[in-house]
């Protein structure tokens, strides 16, 4: 049984919606490229959930701004 390569077959969006959506990396290069590029973003994110958890922590439920309690 051989295994068709994915890359050579074009891109079939999951939703009609969204027709970029999980497009396939073309090569690991790519990949790691891409991973590279978002690798700042994750300390954002990390950051302000543990500014988000020690607000909590002080002050309570209280602490969050109206929307997200």
């Amino acid at each position: 049984m051989h295994m068709a390569d994915e890359r050579d077959s074009a891109h079939k969006p999951q939703f009609p919606s969204a027709p970029g959506q999980a497009n396939k990396a073309p090569t690991v290069e790519d990949a790691l490229a891409a991973a590279v590029e978002l690798k700042p973003m994750i300390g954002v994110a990390r950051r302000i959930a543990r500014e988000r958890r020690a607000a909590l922590a002080r002050r309570g439920k209280m602490a969050l701004p109206p929307e997200e309690r």
